[in-house]
């Protein structure tokens, strides 16, 4: 009997609308903060704090290495088989230490700015430590939970409910900032959005837990880590994961920074520009996406998506004070894309995966990405802003639309580049069953414009073909 059949239908619906109850919640946390850091809010206060690129980059970095405490929660997780209470501690623990993280700056005086960077990212280290282990459960959790046939409809239809959250959220935390001046206006919203993740958290107390079958036999640790590097093909997909993941951030954490300190964007116009505007977009067409994932497979969608991902780096290089709403255009892009990129990715590390000992094939995903992917490119890229900008500002050459080449303009040729070879060399080698080809996808998108088109041009005959799932 599957872990769903377990559960009545009443209840597994219950169950999953209080998930999508709880991410609402949860999302105007990440808003404020990033996942785990890294929002526009969060990149203003580090700035403000005093770091550098190189120290910026560090402080991005170390949180996203909490992704080593997954290794010992899958292992909790798969000799206990307490999920629920493995993500509840964790989970609030993650959420309310933000809130002495808020007050840091307040307490602490300003000639005393190394104690409060360092002291402010071992709370965030902590934080994210504790996310590991409660996305760890998570995911165990989710993949009992939802049935595999709805997967792609129910984790599109819960990207679109949060995203309408983010989109309220961002312009209302960042006209606060920008009137609130000062880490006053940052501690008052980092607290509330603390209390709203403890909120998403609390949801889940009601949220029906599938038994989690155990082994017979206890599985030492060593051999349950290295289980999944005997997988050629999820190794395949974490390589490609891990490629990808580096060449976007490397750059990412600069994005906000370029348009902070080089574009001169308030906190309101950059949340309307780089949220709002790519959030309308993302509750536009992430349901679709789920059902191309559902309908066709989630390798093609990710194909598909990334194929445009890959050029926003070079939109980036057209972003002037002049131009400034290129920066629009790429998040309305990104808005699209990178949902659609994200919900197909997850649900592939996560049924790519055996149902046996899934929670270590997804923590070994989680490690590997998380410290090679992310952090480590963080670090890489802070270390190339920090020792790259005089070499570029001396050299003077001379670049399109008046701008002179700086290292901004070279850490994104490079991102794109990187995330252009993830695409073409290493996507290719992973192997999805009964999976379709991407140009299966983009004919399916292009039928349901067409029938749009047609549909208003008053050119569909009633009795004509089905719409497509697009």
């Amino acid at each position: 009997m599957s872990s769903q059949q377990r559960i009545s239908g009443s209840e597994l619906r219950r169950s999953l609308n209080i998930n999508i109850l709880a991410i609402t919640f949860g999302m105007v946390f990440f808003t404020v903060f990033g996942a785990p850091v890294g929002s526009p809010l969060f990149t203003g206060f580090m700035r403000s704090l005093g770091a550098g690129d190189l120290v910026y980059g560090i402080v991005m970095a170390l949180p996203v290495l909490g992704a080593l405490a997954q290794i010992l929660g899958s292992y909790f997780l798969e000799s206990t088989g307490k999920r629920k209470l493995l993500f509840l501690a964790a989970g609030f623990v993650h959420r309310f230490l933000w809130i002495p993280v808020a007050l840091i700056p307040l307490l602490v005086p300003a000639v005393h700015q190394s104690v409060r960077i360092w002291s402010i990212t071992l709370l965030i280290t902590i934080s994210a430590i504790a996310n590991s282990v409660a996305t760890t459960a998570f995911w165990s959790w989710m993949g009992a939970l939802v049935p595999m046939e709805i997967k792609g409809r129910f984790f599109s239809n819960r990207t679109m409910i949060s995203t309408i959250a983010a989109a309220v959220t961002a312009p209302i935390v960042s006209y606060v900032v920008d009137r609130v001046h000062g880490f006053n206006g940052f501690a008052v919203i980092f607290t509330v959005a603390a209390l709203f993740g403890a909120a998403d958290i609390f949801c889940f107390i009601f949220i029906k837990n599938p038994v989690m079958e155990l082994p017979k036999e206890k599985t030492p640790l060593l051999k349950l880590f290295f289980e999944p590097f005997t997988n050629r093909n999820y190794m395949r997909y974490i390589t490609f994961v891990t490629v990808w993941c580096f060449g976007v951030n490397f750059a990412a954490p600069f994005f906000n920074v370029y348009m902070i300190e080089h574009l001169k964007m308030s906190y309101l116009t950059l949340a309307l520009f780089a949220q709002v505007g790519g959030n309308i977009t993302t509750i536009l067409f992430i349901r679709r996406w789920g059902r191309l994932a559902d309908l066709y497979g989630n390798k093609p969608v990710i194909k598909l998506c990334c194929s445009v991902i890959c050029i926003l780096p070079i939109l980036w290089l057209f972003a002037t004070t002049e131009n400034i709403w290129i920066v629009l255009l790429i998040n309305i892009l990104a808005g699209l894309c990178w949902p659609g990129y994200e919900m197909a990715a997850l649900n592939q590390s996560v049924w790519l995966a055996p149902e046996k000992n899934r929670s270590i094939y997804v923590a070994v995903y989680s490690l590997v990405t998380s410290v090679f992917g992310v952090a480590f490119a963080y670090i890489c890229g802070g270390a190339f802003m920090q020792y790259s900008r005089s070499f570029f500002h001396n050299l003077s050459l001379p670049f399109f639309l008046g701008q002179t080449l700086s290292s901004y303009h070279v850490l994104f040729l490079i991102s794109s580049f990187v995330r252009l070879l993830a695409l073409t060399v290493f996507l290719p080698r992973v192997r999805e069953e009964h999976a379709s080809s991407a140009l299966q996808v983009m004919n399916n998108i292009c039928g349901f414009f067409t029938k749009k088109f047609n549909a208003k041009n008053g050119a569909t005959k009633k009795g004509g073909s089905r719409m497509t799932p697009f």
